[in-house]
C-alpha cells in the first residue's frame, strides 16, 4: 500500500502542470536570463493588461540571502499611461520555476513608469500589443 501512495504522488507531482510560456526577450543583464509571458493567464480590460511572467536566468541570483535561477510575477500594465506595477512574485531554486519555491509576495506594489529601452518596457509592449 505504501509503495501505490508512493508512486501515486510521484505521478502526481511529475505530471503537476506548469504554465505554458512564451518567450518574449533574451537579456544579458544580470548574468543573462530569458522572459516569458503566460498567455493563459493574460487578461485584457480597458487599457490594462493583468499577466504572469518568468525570468528564467543563466546564473543562480541572490537577493536578501535567498538564491535563485528562475522568478515569476504577476503584473498590471496600464498601455495608455506607460506604468506597470507588481501585484506578486515568486522565487524557484531552479529554472523554468522548477525546484523549491524560496520566497514568494502577494502583496500590490505601487505603480512604476516603464523605463524607455529597459527589459520591462519590452515586456510592456508584449502585453499591451496583444
Amino acid at each position: 500500500m505504501k509503495k501505490l501512495l508512493f508512486a501515486l504522488t510521484l505521478t502526481l507531482i511529475s505530471t503537476h502542470t506548469m504554465a505554458e510560456w512564451t518567450k518574449i526577450v533574451e537579456s544579458d543583464d544580470e548574468g543573462g536570463y530569458t522572459a516569458y509571458a503566460d498567455m493563459d493567464s493574460y487578461r485584457k480590460s480597458g487599457d490594462r493588461v493583468r499577466m504572469w511572467i518568468l525570468l528564467d536566468y543563466k546564473t543562480e541570483q541572490n537577493t536578501t540571502g535567498v538564491n535563485f535561477l528562475s522568478k515569476t510575477i504577476r503584473r498590471d500594465y496600464d498601455c495608455k499611461g506607460n506604468h506597470l506595477r507588481t501585484l506578486a512574485f515568486k522565487l524557484f531554486s531552479w529554472n523554468m520555476e522548477r525546484g523549491s519555491l524560496v520566497r514568494s509576495y502577494n502583496q500590490p506594489r505601487n505603480w512604476e513608469i516603464v523605463q524607455p529601452e529597459s527589459m520591462d518596457e519590452t515586456v510592456w509592449k508584449f502585453a499591451c500589443n496583444q
